[in-house]
């Protein structure tokens, strides 16, 4: 059975057809020497049309198994569980990883945003499983629970599960990429940016295992933390609540939290997709990071920054062209090998 969806954009479509319907009804002759009417009858079809594909597009494929809240370490904390997808074949080679990180803030937000069909955003590690991966999506303590570094310390955990796990669930150690949208994608990219060194692996456990990561893509992701600034007024509130802690010490908590703080020519591929019409993320910042990475030296770095576009062009605006590139950059860097 399938179901369409009225959206704004469809709705004045639908009562236009509507009324053609109960003008078919009662006078069928001079409707169909109404060109206008017959072409708006066949638009809206097809509008029906092409979206029930796209929502065919999601569905659970027998070939991938999911699994839902697992534990990724043990304690008091409801936050430390993931959500795992890969393919039921098991292959001949181990699998490349990824780990997707949910947005909100840092104070709100659920792994099951990129877990859900029903809900379907991109970044879903269903659709990644089905290229091959092995792919998480985890909850982390939000700004509520726990301040910087709590969220980035809960990342890096989840990335050391998964090395843990690597047999039983036939993982690459070596092969681990990380996604994720808006403080998401700030923690992506701290996972690639923030090495042991650091003192920010926290107390979990398989501290044995890295917790960096091969890989990143970040999708509208603060790179700069400074909420004095007036470039990130947008996110003032939510930073000074993720970075609560001693006024003596905020701005060693600032360059600590700052992916923009980590600026080195050996860091892993990065692909940046932001909106020049971000109000919150705005993309002086990030302009400024990709200068500062390329005259670094950084080899594989791509920028995609789209005019006009609002917060998270990829998960949440659904830009569509961006949806190859971001598996072909997950792809190339993790796959072909």
């Amino acid at each position: 059975m399938l179901f369409y969806v009225l959206t704004p954009a469809s709705m004045g479509e639908f009562l236009r057809v509507l009324d053609f319907f109960v003008k078919l009804a009662r006078e069928p002759r001079r409707w169909l020497h109404n060109p206008r009417m017959v072409g708006a009858t066949l638009v809206f079809l097809l509008g029906i049309l092409r979206q029930a594909a796209a929502q065919a597009r999601h569905e659970m494929p027998d070939t991938i198994a999911l699994h839902l809240d697992l534990r990724y370490r043990e304690g008091k904390s409801e936050a430390w569980k993931l959500d795992l997808a890969y393919p039921k074949g098991r292959g001949t080679k181990p699998r490349p990883a990824l780990v997707v990180i949910h947005g909100g803030g840092w104070i709100e937000g659920d792994k099951s945003s990129f877990t859900s069909l029903k809900y379907w955003a991109p970044g879903n590690i269903i659709d990644f499983a089905k290229l091959g991966f092995v792919a998480a999506t985890l909850n982390y303590r939000l700004s509520r629970e726990a301040p910087f570094p709590a969220a980035l310390e809960d990342c890096k955990c989840a990335v050391r599960w998964l090395r843990a796990h690597a047999e039983e669930y036939h993982i690459d150690v070596n092969r681990i990429g990380a996604y994720g949208n808006s403080a998401g994608g700030h923690l992506a990219l701290l996972l690639a940016v923030v090495d042991k060194a650091n003192g920010l692996e926290g107390d979990g456990p398989y501290q044995d295992q890295s917790s960096m990561v091969q890989a990143v893509i970040s999708d509208s992701g603060p790179v700069d933390l400074d909420w004095r600034k007036p470039q990130n007024g947008g996110l003032a509130k939510v930073i000074s609540e993720f970075l609560a802690g001693p006024q003596e010490t905020v701005a060693e908590r600032i360059r600590k939290a700052s992916p923009a703080s980590y600026i080195d020519k050996t860091l892993p591929p990065l692909l940046l997709i932001y909106g020049t019409a971000d109000t919150q993320v705005t993309v002086g910042p990030v302009d400024q990071f990709v200068s500062a990475l390329q005259n670094a030296g950084l080899q594989d770095l791509t920028y995609i920054r789209l005019g006009l576009v609002d917060h998270c062009p990829y998960s949440l605006r659904k830009v569509e062209s961006l949806y190859p590139i971001v598996n072909d950059f997950f792809i190339r860097t993790l796959m072909r090998h």
